[in-house]
């Protein structure tokens, strides 16, 4: 970084020698005295230069400097200037410059400037204690602290450069910007500042601070009248509750909003979350999140944690605007120690506490496989209490790698305890099959029917049935009985597609069964119209005008 910012100095003072040098080149012209109110000879300044004393005026092509006195050495096209020394151009307002000394060589048209210096351009103020300041290219640069000052933005440097005709002033070397009042810092090494745009623009390692939030990058720029910004390399975003890391950002201060690009992990520390993807954007009126792009959501509860990824993720305010909102979709997975899952969609009311699973979505719970086409689950105190299965759901309870128990209805409801499943009702075409167990062995094969009945579970095993109607139950033998004889309809065992470690929710396992249902529709779902809006749009334009 060192030698980058090196060579970045070399460039900028190389620059201001050539086109300084050029000028000698050019056609010379002479430095022509206007007026004093005293011209003296004295035989005690250099070469027998004339002091001239009271209303003093230069002027040189289309510049104009006066002063209160001065030497001038007009066989040398030079002059040294004292008191209110006043420097500007006829044709040109930008520049107009004030200090209490000034030295002017007519031959390479440099004029020094020393000691209480302002320059005032059209649109800022730089102040500082020595500027040279070249009148044939319009570049002034300083090298001992320097000010400038606009509407808003103050920034001081130990070193600085202003080109006149660019619009632009390189800042190098302790650069600090107060922009508002406080409203924010910003401490960086190099930056370049539109006089007429109002950006700025910074080359490496920058920090900004205001009350509560701190951010870093090695690169970006900031549009100090709009207040957006974009950060580049390693971006960093932290406030007292929330880190946010990523490769660019950018940032509308004004509507407290911002995006995030490439390699994302934004940490809640307050929800003991972590959300990470290649797309994050955050706005806060009206309240939302989206990501996208290997989106993945990392909640972490009593000592575990829950990953879920889905194509997109969304959080915002319901239509009250009193209950946050949560929805996945598509290809929605999940894992935990104890619960995995694999559905097209998610929504998720903090008002009701009922998180939807849509598109025929496949649950593990403690070895439990649970299938439907869509389900219910109520969450209390970050624990699944129950869940509802509607339109034919599945519950598959394995004894061992060949014996399955199995309940099957129109309509299921199972109750748990600890993310252990310990009750089921079933309405409607109830169905069971089950192993029966005596001294540790299978005993044989009990198959059931009900329109309604309520199942007692332990340990995954069944160990009690109640028929509410119409119940039709037989034990059959398991000796020769053929494996399909032990399977009600419909039964899929998706074992090999159960996410078994947090890597395993970024990939998807097609099944028949969710790809037919994309028929059902989510409530938050996103119409054309809002689809448009979850689109990532195109990073923030530095230039754009004030909104």
């Amino acid at each position: 970084m060192q030698t980058r910012r090196t060579l970045f100095g070399i460039i900028v003072l190389l620059f201001a020698f050539l086109t300084a040098n050029q000028s000698v080149a050019q056609k010379k012209t002479k430095v022509e005295l206007i007026q004093a109110n005293s011209i003296r000879s004295d035989k005690n300044l250099y070469n027998g230069a004339r002091r001239l004393i009271g209303n003093v005026k230069f002027k040189q092509d289309s510049a104009i400097m006066e002063c209160d006195s001065a030497h001038f050495y007009s066989d040398r096209n030079m002059f040294d200037a004292f008191g209110h020394v006043h420097l500007y151009k006829m044709n040109n307002k930008n520049i107009d410059v004030r200090a209490d000394f000034l030295r002017h060589d007519g031959d390479l048209k440099l004029a020094h400037f020393r000691h209480n210096v302002v320059l005032r351009d059209s649109n800022v103020i730089l102040t500082t204690d020595s500027l040279d300041y070249n009148l044939q290219t319009d570049i002034g640069y300083y090298e001992h602290n320097g000010r400038i000052v606009d509407s808003l933005t103050v920034l001081t440097s130990l070193k600085g450069y202003y080109y006149n005709k660019q619009r632009e002033v390189y800042f190098r070397s302790n650069v600090i910007i107060d922009h508002d009042s406080g409203v924010y810092q910003m401490f960086t090494d190099t930056i370049r500042y539109g006089l007429d745009t109002k950006i700025i623009d910074f080359f490496g390692p920058t920090e900004f601070y205001n009350d509560t939030n701190y951010m870093y990058a090695r690169y970006g720029w900031y549009n100090t009248e709009t207040e957006i910004s974009m950060f580049k390399h390693d971006a960093m975003f932290r406030n007292p509750n929330q880190t946010i890391t990523c490769d660019s950002m950018s940032f509308d201060r004004l509507h407290e909003s911002g995006t995030a690009y490439s390699n994302v992990v934004a940490i809640d520390t307050t929800q003991n979350l972590t959300v990470t993807g290649d797309y994050v954007e955050i706005h806060k009126e009206p309240e939302l999140l989206i990501v996208t792009d290997s989106a993945q959501i990392i909640y972490t509860v009593n000592g575990d944690s829950l990953y879920l990824h889905a194509d997109t993720l969304r959080v915002c305010r319901d239509t009250s605007g009193q209950y946050r909102t949560f929805s996945a979709y598509w290809h929605v997975r999940a894992y935990k120690s104890d619960l995995q899952l694999q559905a097209d969609s998610i929504f998720f009311s903090m008002a009701d506490s009922i998180a939807r699973f849509f598109g025929n979505p496949i649950f593990w719970v403690q070895g439990n496989q649970i299938t439907t086409e869509y389900m219910e689950a109520f969450v209390k105190d970050n624990q699944l209490q129950k869940f509802m299965l509607y339109k034919t759901g599945m519950i598959i309870a394995p004894h061992d790698s060949t014996h399955f128990n199995q309940i099957k209805g129109t309509q299921m409801t199972g109750y748990l305890r600890d993310n252990d499943l310990y009750k089921v009702d079933v309405f409607k075409r109830a169905q069971t099959l089950y192993f029966p167990i005596d001294d540790n062995e299978i005993v044989g094969v009990n198959k059931g029917e009900s329109n309604d009945l309520t199942i007692y579970l332990k340990d995954r095993a069944i160990k009690r049935l109640v028929y509410r109607s119409q119940p039709q139950s037989d034990m059959y033998p398991i000796d020769n009985m053929a494996e399909a004889d032990m399977r009600l309809g419909g039964f899929v065992w998706y074992d090999d597609i159960r996410p078994k470690s947090p890597t395993d929710i970024f990939i998807w396992h097609k099944t028949d069964a969710i790809q037919s249902s994309r028929r059902i529709t989510m409530p938050t779902q996103p119409t054309d119209s809002n689809a448009k809006k979850d689109r990532k749009p195109l990073a923030p334009n530095r230039n754009a005008s004030r909104r």
